[in-house]
């Protein structure tokens, strides 16, 4: 779900004016009812008639409210902690990037804490909630495609926030990452010099995962702006593996038996589409090309090596981290957004 922005905002969160944290005071007049009242229908609902409950939920959500849990114990901002999103720990691609964050905020006095979306904006949403809800330093989101209760409540809640993993024209605030698109019509024009031209593409999480999709969408863009085939695809909603890697490529190979070429969503992937080759005898380049992406190791450590797309995953959680630290301390970031690109690194597969 891609971001909007058609709820106005509270006048301590629009745009030319420093961020603050929506009060209990702006609830109760967006609601008409007392403060009081406000604190008594989110700590003791049971108490405040289900209408009254109802007008002040409704306020809530429109204005991005969080409840203060640290209220009274700790000044806010004073906790050391930032919260990372990623998008799933069921491969490693993510470690690289999490290291780095890590270490360099860990150096500056500061403690990281872990959320998995699953690739879910509901899931974000609702782990967002839960987190801002304890008033961090900052928080770090994975892409750039959130609800729009997401959106008000981490604009609304007046810490900085660094969105990780891909590029947006609008960032909420910082924004890290490369450009997914590009990649995808990079490695087809790659394929496509390389005299490739029944060219597939196969991967996992296609359909949850945005990233993935405007990846696949350049990448069929650009073969058919080419003249080529562009609906040569395989793709499945569960994570990705080696093991899944073979299946897709053999799903492609039962319905389109004449592809020369596949590019995988991911390394793991690429490794399963390169044993289920050699299991075939199918010859790797010289039969069917296969190109990865992220650049893990096994990429560079199978026999023959994958081609892959290099992406800057330690750099992107250290130009992050020190990005949330200069906002942290008040020092003004030149560039909210900042591009690392990427490289197609060719090996012996393609």
């Amino acid at each position: 779900m891609t971001r909007t922005r058609s709820t106005p905002l509270p006048s301590s969160v629009r745009p030319g004016r420093k961020r603050q944290a929506v009060t209990l005071s702006e609830v109760a007049r967006a609601a008409g009812v007392a403060v009081m009242t406000v604190s008594r229908a989110l700590n003791t609902p049971e108490a405040v008639s289900p209408e009254l409950r109802a007008r002040i939920h409704e306020a809530v959500a429109q204005l991005g409210y969080i409840p203060d849990r640290l209220a009274g114990s700790l000044a806010r901002g004073s906790g050391g902690v930032i919260p990372v999103l990623i998008p799933t720990l069921h491969h490693s691609v993510h470690v690289p990037t999490l290291d780095a964050l890590h270490d360099t905020l860990a150096a500056a006095g500061y403690h990281t804490m872990l959320g998995t979306t699953e690739y879910d904006v509901a899931r974000e949403e609702e782990l967002v909630r839960a987190l801002l809800g304890w008033r961090p330093d900052g928080i770090i989101l994975s892409g750039i495609d959130h609800s729009e209760a997401t959106v008000r409540m981490v604009q609304s809640a007046g810490v900085p926030v660094m969105e990780l993993l891909d590029l947006s024209p609008r960032p909420l605030d910082l924004n890290v990452g490369f450009d997914h698109a590009a990649v995808g019509r990079a490695v087809a024009r790659e394929l496509i010099g390389r005299g490739r031209r029944q060219v597939a593409y196969a991967g996992s999480m296609t359909d949850s995962d945005p990233r993935s999709v405007r990846r696949m969408t350049a990448f069929q863009a650009t073969l058919a702006g080419a003249g080529l085939r562009a609906d040569l695809v395989a793709h499945r909603e569960t994570p990705s593996s080696i093991t899944v890697g073979g299946e897709l490529l053999s799903e492609l190979l039962l319905r389109h038996p004449e592809i020369d070429a596949v590019f995988m969503v991911n390394d793991d992937l690429a490794a399963g589409a390169l044993f289920e080759a050699q299991r075939r005898g199918i010859r790797v380049p010289q039969d069917l090309a296969i190109c990865g992406f992220n650049d893990q190791d096994i990429a560079a450590n199978l026999n023959p090596p994958i081609s892959t797309v290099r992406t800057p995953r330690a750099e992107m959680g250290r130009v992050a981290a020190e990005m949330l630290l200069s906002s942290l301390r008040g020092a003004a970031v030149a560039e909210k957004s900042v591009d690392l690109g990427f490289e197609i690194i060719h090996r012996q597969t393609t």
